[in-house]
């Protein structure tokens, strides 16, 4: 009963926004109710409007969002991949995404951040679940040394462009995720199943792949840099690095390494369905060749990189709320007033 009342807001609140052609943000609340914000800045309406543990629904469109996030709520977008929110419009928060320790436990899903996410660095911030978006820009979660401001967080089926200074962050994980740019300073973590696809041509090591990791597992990811004398890895220390696929014969995996079973100097071309360039594109394919993927095999037989793993990348990353597919509105009434309207919507079963 719970899942039919769940869905049935979602569809409402949607059929509702593509009706009055409006922006609509939903906020449903366990305590409060369902509210709904159509007015200039509609997110950091519902925002203020909610209590921990209630959860807001954001249609496809652009908004402006609070400068920190202070609570514990769950965030649906419609998505961010142009060919998914053709009906919707992808979702942008254009603010810089900041997560302050009152919101540990915070669930977001389904939006593009343009403007880049952080975590506050004078506050421990834990269980946060970060899915399916794009992080355009950094993701920083650094600055206070002294201070360990985030542990076990999640960041799960993202695009993210640059993990630029990550040294406050620890015992978390980045689970099947694609990462375009450098990972700075990481310590503690964990990346399994993530394709990392950054390729710069300079010797320096604060330019590496990944710089100054420490203690951190590395399993079952894929490294397309293939330039050839790069420094892959720097200056990294006591790693584990398992079942990692790497484009380079020969990369510096740091001091005193545990190396099980990786995959070294594959062929780039010979790697993936359709993949060129070291930015990430909509339009191509991730998946590994037939070829590739009855070769490099991760730990325990499965797939290394984006499609293998405890959370295989979801194609095209429609959130988990019920998604609206296509949606055809008459621009005429008919003699009793009414409008014609045909919203499809499908279920989403992860």
């Amino acid at each position: 009963m719970k899942t039919k009342i769940y869905s049935s807001l979602v569809i409402l609140f949607i059929s509702i926004q593509f009706i009055a052609q409006n922006s609509i943000v939903a906020l449903h609340s366990p305590t409060n109710g369902v509210q709904y914000f159509n007015n200039t800045n509609p997110v950091i309406a519902a925002y203020n409007a909610a209590i921990p543990g209630d959860t807001i629904y954001i249609p496809g469109g652009s908004f402006a969002n609070p400068p920190v996030f202070a609570k514990k709520l769950t965030i649906y977008g419609a998505g961010y991949f142009p060919v998914a929110t053709v009906a919707t419009l992808p979702t942008k928060l254009t603010g810089n995404f900041t997560i302050s320790g009152e919101a540990d436990g915070l669930h977001l899903e389904g939006v593009e951040l343009p403007n880049g996410l952080s975590f506050n660095t004078n506050e421990a911030v834990s269980n946060v679940l970060i899915k399916r978006n794009r992080i355009s820009t950094d993701l920083t979660i650094a600055q206070n040394n002294s201070i360990q401001a985030a542990e076990n967080n999640y960041f799960v089926e993202n695009v993210i462009w640059n993990l630029s200074n990550v040294n406050n962050l620890i015992n978390s994980y980045f689970i099947n995720n694609i990462i375009e740019n450098r990972v700075m300073n990481p310590t503690q973590l964990t990346f399994l199943n993530n394709l990392f696809l950054y390729n710069y041509h300079d010797y320096y090591s604060e330019y590496a792949t990944i710089h100054n990791a420490s203690s951190c597992l590395f399993k079952n990811n894929i490294f397309l840099k293939d330039s050839d004398g790069q420094i892959n890895i720097s200056p990294s220390t006591s790693s584990t690095w398992s079942h990692n696929v790497f484009c380079v014969p020969s990369p510096n995996l740091g001091f005193s390494p545990v190396l099980v079973d990786n995959y070294y100097g594959v062929s780039r071309p010979d790697l993936l369905v359709n993949q060129t360039g070291n930015s990430f594109d909509f339009t191509h394919d991730y998946h590994l060749q037939p070829a590739a993927e009855a070769i490099y095999l991760g730990d325990e037989s499965t797939q290394v990189g984006l499609y293998g793993g405890i959370s295989p990348f979801k194609d095209y990353s429609i959130p988990i709320n019920p998604h609206i597919t296509t949606a055809t509105i008459s621009n005429q009434s008919n003699a009793s007033g009414l409008i014609n309207v045909n919203i499809q919507v499908q279920a989403q079963t992860r």
